[in-house]
């Protein structure tokens, strides 16, 4: 490939002397290259450089008209940027002067007269073979701009993409939420009148037998309820929906609120809910509605499974990073099972939540990733299970 290429590059001679010129002329035939001119006529070689493309000057410095310096001076005015151009400079003149100032004015070689034929075959086979690497560099560099300029438009185009999946996964996300609401408006309308009907006739039948079967009714319409009202928040949650406000909410009135909320469970059992307090009153950040979901739901899961009588203690703490509520029961604790699905959206039987199927601990799991807290369960040594809430202390 060198060989061919070199062959059939185009060399420019430009020397005063015909003598010279039939020199050199006579060595490249001798050397088989193909394309050469000449010309003795320095006011020349700018046309014959746009109209020949020389990848080889062979220059003189010393001639009329225009000297080497003043035609190199007018090549580098025409030469594409980055380019390169070998010119190899021919002169008598061989003070270092003459030297720097053509190397510095744009040759890449420099012979002195009277030419030795083997070094100026040499030299011309060497800045040949330069010009064809940077050729060969520049080509090389252009394929790989054009490269990353594909992959560039693939990735936009990609991106472009993916932004319009973006989109229609919103209105997708928006569009069950939305469908969601109208289930759990639907559900909760009849609902109401049942609940208010199961209310009517608990005042006024008799019958043990019938009674029982309306607590029935009335369980499974509270859970029905409940289920509209989780799956749509879990939803809202998932989705990224929920705005979290940065409001500060006492723990204690978390509790508080819970215990008045569930105090006709409370006393039915005769629990007793024991706050321990082992630092000040802490406050945490986040959304209050979706805070009482969570202790309301963790209290009244702790009631449920407790015995008659039994203490339900609250504990309640701050460390260096966290402040740590604590909801410590000594029911009956969680299966091994439970114990390995306990966020799932769908729960197994057995388990110290629903004996059915439940969403409470996957919610309660769902709010705190939303508060940038953690949650926690496990059984105690010797009964019951505590479950753990950490929130992030605030910072200013």
């Amino acid at each position: 490939m060198f060989y061919s290429t070199f062959k059939n590059a185009n060399i420019l001679i430009v020397v005063y002397m015909d003598s010279n010129i039939d020199i050199l002329e006579a060595l490249l035939e001798e050397l088989v290259y193909r394309n050469f001119m000449s010309t003795n006529d320095s006011r020349e070689v700018h046309a014959l450089f746009l109209s020949f493309e020389p990848d080889l000057i062979l220059l003189d410095l010393m001639m009329p008209y225009l000297n080497g310096f003043e035609v190199m001076e007018q090549l580098i005015s025409v030469s594409p940027p980055d380019s390169y151009l070998p010119i190899l400079v021919l002169t008598a003149d061989i003070t270092p002067e003459a030297k720097q100032r053509a190397l510095s004015g744009g040759a890449k070689d420099f012979l002195s007269k009277p030419f030795d034929l083997n070094e100026v075959s040499v030299r011309i086979k060497n800045l040949l073979e330069t010009r064809y690497l940077h050729q060969l560099l520049e080509n090389q560099n252009q394929i790989l701009e054009e490269k990353v300029k594909e992959r560039t438009f693939d990735l936009e185009t990609a991106y472009q993409k993916l932004d319009k999946a973006n989109e229609e996964l919103k209105v997708l996300d928006q569009a069950k939420i939305d469908f969601l609401r109208l289930i759990s408006h639907e559900i909760r309308t009849p609902l109401n009148g049942i609940r208010g009907f199961t209310y009517i006739l608990k005042s006024t039948l008799k019958s043990p037998e019938l009674l029982e079967y309306l607590q029935y009714l009335e369980m499974a319409a509270i859970r029905l309820e409940q289920f509209s009202f989780q799956a749509l928040l879990i939803t809202e949650l998932r989705s990224g929906n929920r705005v979290i406000p940065l409001l500060g909410v006492p723990l204690i009135e978390l509790i508080d609120k819970a215990r008045i909320h569930l105090k006709d469970r409370i006393a039915e059992k005769a629990i007793t809910i024991l706050v321990q307090r082992e630092t000040p009153a802490e406050s945490i950040t986040g959304d209050s509605d979706l805070l009482h979901i969570c202790f309301d739901s963790l209290i009244d899961n702790a009631v449920k499974y407790s015995p008659e009588n039994e203490t339900i203690t609250v504990r309640v703490f701050t460390d260096k990073q966290f402040t740590v509520c604590e909801f410590i029961d000594n029911g009956p604790g969680f299966s091994t099972t439970a114990l390995s699905s306990l966020y799932g959206l769908f729960g197994v039987g057995d388990a110290h939540i629903d004996k059915n199927t439940g969403l409470n601990l996957a919610l309660i799991k769902l709010i705190m990733d939303a508060h940038q807290g953690q949650i926690e369960v496990r059984n105690n040594p010797e009964k019951g299970a505590t479950v753990t809430l950490s929130f992030l202390n605030c910072t200013e």
